[in-house]
């Protein structure tokens, strides 16, 4: 007998794994953003989009800065992360925790509703 994935989750009253995965991810970068900006993690976030020289050639990296920003084009208003104003204004929401949670909240449903269509 073959099961799909949909129904498995459905029969075991579970999420698929890239959900939790997802969430977490926002946790975190919620986390980073709200600390001190001199901790590794913010000094990396800020380093990430300070331009020296030309690209490399071929294939796109699957850096941590692509990932959040294809979850971002997710959900509908205009919000990206493609530069360090963006990262700023990420930074500014973080702040925020109410409204940070109303965000992930919209792009964890975001990438629920895309999982379901599949």
């Amino acid at each position: 007998m073959k099961i799909t994935n949909s129904s498995l989750y459905n029969k075991c009253n579970e999420r698929p794994l890239s959900i939790f995965i997802l969430e977490s991810r926002w946790r975190l970068l919620g986390h980073i953003l709200r600390r001190d900006s001199q901790i590794p993690a913010n000094q990396a976030m800020s380093g990430y989009f300070v331009t020296e020289g030309s690209k490399f050639q071929g294939r796109p990296l699957t850096t941590l800065p692509v990932v959040l920003n294809r979850d971002l084009s997710r959900i509908i208003n205009n919000l990206q992360l493609k530069s360090s104003h963006d990262l700023e204004y990420l930074r500014s929401i973080a702040q925020q925790r109410d409204e940070w949670t109303k965000l992930t909240a919209r792009i964890r449903e975001a990438a629920e509703a895309s999982q379901s269509e599949h």
